[in-house]
């Protein structure tokens, strides 16, 4: 999810925070010819995050060591995989709170293209610049590509051919993670994006990942072994230490659809 975000690193610096600047809003007006412009006032609010570490241990025994096929690395990639699953998990759960907590879309009823528009239309309202990134549930992806020649028009219809064109460029291929880009929002589909309402939805987001949510990071994924002699075992701990957080409330926008 690192698309999504604003990345800054305190690696090596004595400190677990950092100020992400938020600059004001500027407004320009007329100027008298021959006349002194008066200043304009200008603030930079900042939202502060502060790291705290993450991470799991694994302890790997000398009889499962010894017994099974795999060696120690296996079992390190399979724990990094678990970390880098709970960085992602903690920024999209950041999704309902963005827009005032008002999401695009309607619980307990299957994502559309209109959802998308209405998306883009409030960031677009609120003065947001582009580029937009979003990321969908597999679910939502499944709703919104059951509608390509339905609900959605395929590109140039009439005809099959556009049909198949329109579902192959906007909504294919998913399996890297990837759907390419539609209505200005380059879009990503993971099965992290988390439930919403109770479980009875999907909340996936759409944002300017410079404005909307910042990710301070102090070390990232750091793998140690260690030797437990009497234990008879192995050690294995993989931590982190990071911090996610929304930095520009109308950045950003979910999109909760039927789960």
């Amino acid at each position: 999810a690192g698309h999504l975000v604003r990345y800054e690193t305190i690696a090596g610096a004595p400190s677990k925070a950092a100020n992400f600047p938020i600059s004001g809003a500027l407004a320009a007006n007329g100027l008298t010819e021959g006349s002194d412009a008066a200043y304009t006032q200008y603030s930079t609010d900042v939202v502060t995050l502060t790291v705290a570490e993450a991470g799991l241990v694994l302890a790997i025994s000398d009889l499962l060591a010894a017994s099974d096929i795999v060696g120690l690395d296996h079992y390190a990639d399979q724990a990094s995989q678990a970390l880098a699953n709970k960085v992602t998990v903690d920024i999209l759960a950041l999704a309902t709170g963005l827009n005032g907590g008002t999401a695009a879309g309607s619980t307990g009823v299957a994502l559309s293209e209109l959802n998308i528009i209405d998306a883009v239309t409030t960031l677009a309202a609120n003065n947001i610049p582009g580029p937009f990134h979003g990321i969908l549930h597999p679910q939502q992806w499944n709703d919104l590509a059951v509608g390509v020649g339905a609900s959605l028009n395929p590109l140039n219809a009439p005809g099959s051919q556009n049909t198949y064109q329109t579902s192959n460029d906007l909504t294919s291929p998913i399996f890297d993670g990837g759907m390419r880009e539609m209505y200005g929002v380059q879009w990503t589909v993971s099965g992290n994006v988390p439930l919403a309402n109770a479980g009875a939805d999907r909340a996936g987001m759409i944002v300017n990942p410079r404005y909307a949510i910042g990710w301070l990071d102090k070390w990232g994924a750091r793998t140690e072994f260690e030797r437990d002699a009497s234990g008879r075992l192995t050690e294995i701990a993989i931590t982190a230490a990071y911090a996610v957080g929304e930095l520009r409330d109308t950045a950003g926008i979910a999109v909760v659809t039927d789960a």
